[in-house]
């Protein structure tokens, strides 16, 4: 599986490519940083996208979705997809926003938007942000990728070690 990110240099929010292989089928989720990167990686590698997985409706998460729409023609979309070699399943994960959502691809990576940080949380409903994040996001693998809305990559093993906020 192939992650590409790029990281917006003042909101620092992320925007990711995720593809299943070279040549293959890919989806971007969240369009709030520079797109440039991305779309090189989706020429370099002869990637197809098909979707715009979107974690939540804030605009430094979906700035860059009209151009995306219009250069591929893609499907914006918070539900679960199967597309190529890529599953996504979808985590309701509210607390940062009504509409949050998490993406968990395959067995090996979640996309918790603004709700699970490296070593932080979201703000937002404090009990709705516990229970996403100590219900729904922790209950997966150590292994687990964790890629967040803003910031630096870690792993729910790491989180469980290192973040003040999951307890």
């Amino acid at each position: 599986m192939i992650v590409e990110r790029s990281m917006h240099p003042s909101w620092l929010s992320n925007a990711y490519l995720v593809a299943d292989e070279p040549g293959g089928t890919a989806v971007f989720v969240d369009s709030g940083a520079p797109l440039e990167p991305l779309l090189e990686v989706v020429e370099r590698d002869e990637l197809t996208p098909t979707h715009l997985l979107v974690t939540h409706g804030h605009a430094d998460h979906v700035a860059g979705n009209d151009e995306l729409k219009s250069r591929f023609g893609l499907t914006v979309t918070a539900d679960a997809i199967e597309t190529g070699g890529l599953s996504v399943a979808v985590l309701r994960t509210p607390g940062h926003s009504d509409d949050g959502v998490s993406f968990l691809v395959g067995e090996t990576a979640c996309f918790t938007g603004d709700t699970l940080f490296r070593n932080s949380v979201g703000g937002g409903a404090a009990d709705e942000i516990r229970s996403s994040v100590m219900d729904v996001l922790m209950d997966l693998p150590h292994s687990i990728r964790v890629l967040p809305g803003h910031t630096d990559e870690s792993t729910i093993g790491k989180e469980w070690d290192e973040n003040p906020f999951v307890r």
